[in-house]
């Protein structure tokens, strides 16, 4: 089995650049083809659709960025054609740090924003107007509860769309390992075959240094 090449490969048009740095469909999705792998095993490793995950990896190997690497009954195999690559400042606008994060974090909020809505539909019958008139701001934080007293309990429904947000004085060590009990969350999760019961949710971990303020 043909390992990567270990020398890095050079990006030197537009397209190389924007196809290896979508933020959902370029490292992400290269990640996948380290080994030999067709487009569906990657589409399944992801959680994705096979169609979608199929358009980007066209995209991404008449970019040069994947390259055929045999067949596995009429299926194409594909692999990386390198594991570093290295994109000219001339093609990135490293200067502006929302050219690379921007569209992702769009889409992201929008996302996010409309399964609030969804939520809150689903739920205004439980609401006191019962029309959902009303936007629900549910407080996490419940105030300590005398010894034996049982905590109230917040009815908030499948699919809650939930948002955390902390910033700690943390070591590296423990950034670490933060990142990694992160990590071991999303590789836990694995699609629920029996879709009569469940449908797609997307979870987004974060994790960086600084503040929000800092800005």
């Amino acid at each position: 089995m043909t390992a990567p090449s270990p020398t890095p490969f050079q990006v030197k048009t537009l397209a190389q650049a924007e196809a290896l740095l979508d933020f959902a469909y370029g490292a992400r999705l290269l990640e996948k083809f380290m080994e030999p792998s067709t487009s569906s095993q990657a589409a399944h490793a992801l959680a994705e659709p096979a169609n979608r995950v199929a358009y980007h990896v066209r995209k991404l190997t008449e970019a040069g960025l994947l390259r055929v690497a045999g067949r596995q009954g009429k299926r194409v195999l594909y692999q990386v054609t390198a594991q570093t690559f290295h994109v000219p400042r001339a093609l990135v606008q490293l200067d502006e740090p929302l050219t690379l994060i921007e569209p992702a974090m769009r889409d992201i909020t929008t996302a996010y924003a409309h399964a609030i809505l969804e939520w809150q539909t689903r739920n205004a019958a439980d609401t006191l107007a019962g029309d959902g008139s009303h936007l629900i701001v549910q407080l996490d934080g419940q105030p300590q509860a005398d010894q034996g007293e049982a905590q109230p309990q917040t009815p908030e429904g499948p699919y809650a769309p939930a948002m955390r947000m902390r910033t700690l004085q943390i070591t590296p060590e423990q950034y670490r390992r933060a990142q990694a009990a992160m990590d071991r969350i999303l590789t836990d999760l694995t699609s629920e075959e029996d879709t009569s019961c469940a449908r797609r949710c997307t979870f987004v971990i974060m994790g960086f240094a600084g503040d929000l303020h800092d800005i």
